[in-house]
């Protein structure tokens, strides 16, 4: 008996960790049949119907970092087995794929890891992680050619939530092209474990501009004001790391905030944590926040991206308008810190919504839709 016959894609970003834990795992799952070559930067762990393929060091010792990683998607892309490309994040990986894939006519999708920022981002490049866009004076140039070559070319738009998905049909994108799946959380680790909640507000945010970290402190600064006995973890590290240290050293907070900078075991301060805080300047959305909730952590977020999406202000949550307004962030904690029975349904509600809309199972099932309605 032949076996059956299988689908081959490529895909390409940059690799991390959240890639790893919250987007493979449900598509493998939902499609047994797929093969992934996942052309990167670095290899990831072992798994199985996934290979990946990193440029060789002398090309990249030759070539540089990018120029390297778009010789050797040439390379894959070109293949006949392979049916479908997939990036995530249009700067600076739909750049890198969309040329061989338009030359060898197979189908590209674009995942918008940021939202709409990955797409809309010349009025405001400062907040993007991509260091090139960071750097430009005047972006649009990139904006137009990436817009150009994600609405001409791009087969599908993987959306993270209504907000990204409204941009998008702004555009004149067709629904049918819009695909509102994103990352899963898996429920069978990150749950509650009945640790005592010891840790009032817990940071997940990497030490950058788009983070607003001196907005972090001022908040943290304000709750703290109120409830003396107030505690505080920050987990995350980055290029803003001294001067944050500095702030937070000669601040209020210096002893009652523990910065624990990157960890692996982010799972057992989540177990621990009561609230989550979230101040970005701009968001998708936020794994970090969606795995805290999965544990019991109720989130208090800026209304930016597509937060909205989890964070309902009054069911599982509390959604900042006036985003820039420390007071506003501390106030939403303190009542949620000052009302336990309030906070406990908040936390139901919260990992009920993981469970329900993106849990590893939940995703699985969108996938199977997705590829059964094609």
């Amino acid at each position: 008996m032949s076996s059956p016959t299988k689908k081959h894609w490529v895909i390409t970003t940059t690799l991390n960790n959240n890639l790893l834990k919250a987007k493979l795992p449900p598509l493998l799952e939902a499609l047994p049949d797929l093969e992934i070559i996942f052309v990167s930067d670095r290899a990831g762990p072992e798994m199985n119907r996934v290979r990946w393929v990193v440029p060789p060091s002398w090309l990249h010792k030759l070539a540089g970092r990018l120029i390297s990683r778009e010789v050797v998607l040439w390379r894959e892309i070109s293949r006949k087995s392979v049916e479908r490309v997939m990036v995530y994040n249009a700067v600076p990986h739909l750049l890198l794929a969309y040329p061989p894939a338009k030359w060898f006519g197979k189908k590209l999708d674009l995942h918008l890891i940021a939202g709409r920022l990955d797409l809309d981002f010349a009025d405001r490049p400062d907040v993007m992680v991509n260091r090139v866009v960071r750097r430009l004076k005047s972006p649009r140039g990139l904006q137009k050619l990436v817009r150009k070559w994600a609405f001409g070319y791009c087969a599908r738009l993987f959306a993270p939530g209504i907000r990204a998905r409204e941009f998008l049909l702004e555009q004149g994108i067709s629904p049918e092209r819009i695909v509102n799946i994103h990352s899963a959380v898996n429920p069978t680790v990150y749950s509650p474990d009945g640790s005592v909640r010891d840790i009032d507000v817990l940071v997940i945010s990497n030490l950058q501009k788009r983070k607003r970290p001196e907005l972090t402190i001022r908040i943290l600064e304000n709750v703290l004001k109120r409830k003396p006995d107030a505690k505080f973890v920050w987990i995350g590290d980055g290029h803003m790391r001294d001067d944050v240290h500095r702030l937070v050293e000669s601040s209020s907070l210096r002893d009652s905030l523990i910065m624990v900078g990157h960890t692996d075991d982010v799972l057992s301060y989540d177990r621990r944590a009561k609230i989550f805080l979230l101040n970005s300047l701009s968001e998708g959305l936020s794994c970090a926040c969606m795995e805290a909730m999965a544990a019991g952590v109720v989130p208090v977020s800026s209304d930016v991206g597509d937060m909205a999406e989890i964070v309902r202000t009054g069911e599982t949550g509390t959604l900042i308008e006036k985003h820039d307004d420390p007071l506003g962030y501390a106030d939403a904690i303190l009542a949620l810190l000052e009302d336990e029975s309030e906070r406990e349904r908040f936390a139901k509600n919260g990992r009920d919504l993981i469970l329900r809309e993106h849990s590893f199972e939940a995703i699985r099932e969108a996938w199977r839709r997705l590829e059964s309605e094609k």
